[in-house]
């Protein structure tokens, strides 16, 4: 598996602010999806460009909160802008330049699930990567698999079919740590868990990007 990770990518007091934030300082409003916050809606997934109806498993279901601060649409939120700073530190830390297309933060608690990973899924169909930025220390692991979607194979409706009936084998855990990044491949197959025990919920921000570069071959 190819990546970038980073530590201690902002500042202490800066990183402080933003968790001060998306705390609910300042009137700062989460959204709730309560079906699967891995597919923003439960009904109506988009996979690619088109909807697909479906039904996912129970066991699979995770709700949550969301905030979506850009997409592919442009600006979605006024409160970008606390998170500017944050993305030219990680534009900072990596070896090209990139192109952010999506920014959304996630928010899932304890749920009796003890670290049972939710859906596995990807971000976006086309040819992008894929980053992790955890705001706080969680036991809410982000797991890898084997497995990557690849748009050249099958119509959308036959990707969707084989990513939620594909057996999936795990390559990497990843433990949120605070004020750490974790760049992939946007292809690659991945998914939360809800956190347990001392840890009550887990804030992570999902950032997709392009790049005319290979960010990998120069950056571990």
């Amino acid at each position: 598996m190819q990546y970038i990770q980073r530590e201690n990518l902002i500042t202490p007091s800066y990183l402080s602010r933003l968790n001060s934030l998306v705390g609910g300082m300042n009137g700062f409003p989460w959204y709730f999806i309560s079906e699967d916050i891995s597919y923003d809606d439960a009904t109506d997934v988009k996979f690619g460009d088109q909807e697909i109806r479906h039904n996912i498993p129970e066991k699979e279901k995770s709700i949550g909160f969301v905030h979506v601060l850009l997409d592919q649409q442009g600006v979605e939120s006024p409160w970008l802008v606390h998170f500017l700073p944050l993305c030219d530190a990680i534009q900072d830390t990596l070896p090209h330049k990139v192109e952010f297309f999506r920014l959304r933060l996630a928010l899932i608690t304890d749920i009796g699930k003890g670290g049972h990973h939710n859906s596995p899924h990807t971000d976006n169909e086309e040819d992008h990567y894929a980053a992790l930025f955890y705001l706080h220390d969680s036991n809410g692991d982000t797991t890898f698999f084997d497995q990557y979607d690849d748009p050249k194979i099958g119509t959308v409706d036959e990707r969707w079919w084989r990513a939620r009936s594909q057996e999936y084998t795990i390559q990497k855990k990843v433990t949120p740590k605070a004020n750490s990044l974790f760049v992939f491949d946007g292809h690659q197959f991945h998914a939360s868990s809800n956190p347990y025990g001392e840890h009550k919920y887990r804030v992570t921000l999902n950032i997709n990007f392009k790049c005319d570069h290979d960010l990998f071959s120069t950056s571990n």
